[in-house]
């Protein structure tokens, strides 16, 4: 799912800062950088802080889009991963990672509305991509006080989603 070279990626967009220095930038535990450099995955607002930090996208960090390239193919990449995200949150297979808090989850999403207002499908296929098993991970694992606001959640996703998963066929 992640682009196969996102390690290498990731240290090559920290250029001369240590990963002591990202991770607090980014207000994660270096071990979140460490891990994603060895090739291992992190959570949707992990990697969002991260690419923050760095000054790019989620796209881009994760290797699912070059810098400055131009996004044709990358954008159909990014959208046939929304629509095999959409089928696997819909039919409940599990997120990879812990998923993100219910408030974290709906940053997100609104990230995500703003890249599809704004024309930005890569980063929009990508965010969705993790957003949609972190979501229904975040309702699944929800007691009944959370059980709401995570059905909530996923709801929005999952209407960010709709339009965006049609155009990839």
């Amino acid at each position: 799912m992640v682009g196969v070279h996102h390690s290498e990626r990731l240290k090559a967009l920290r250029g001369g800062m240590t990963q002591e220095q990202l991770a607090e930038a980014a207000g994660v535990s270096v071990g979140v950088v460490r891990k994603l450099e060895r090739g291992g995955t992190a959570s949707l607002p992990s990697l969002l802080s991260i690419a923050d930090a760095l000054g790019t996208d989620i796209a881009v960090l994760l290797g699912q889009q070059a810098p400055r390239r131009s996004m044709d193919r990358d954008e159909r990449a990014a959208l046939r991963l929304v629509s095999a995200a959409t089928h696997d949150a819909a039919i409940g297979i599990p997120a990879e990672v812990e998923p993100g808090t219910v408030e974290e989850l709906r940053a997100a999403v609104r990230r995500a509305d703003a890249a599809y207002w704004g024309g930005r499908y890569t980063e929009l296929g990508t965010l969705l991509g993790r957003l949609l098993p972190e979501a229904r991970a975040r309702f699944d694992a929800a007691g009944t006080a959370d059980q709401e606001a995570a059905g909530g959640v996923l709801i929005d996703t999952f209407q960010t989603a709709g339009p965006t998963s049609r155009w990839s066929s």
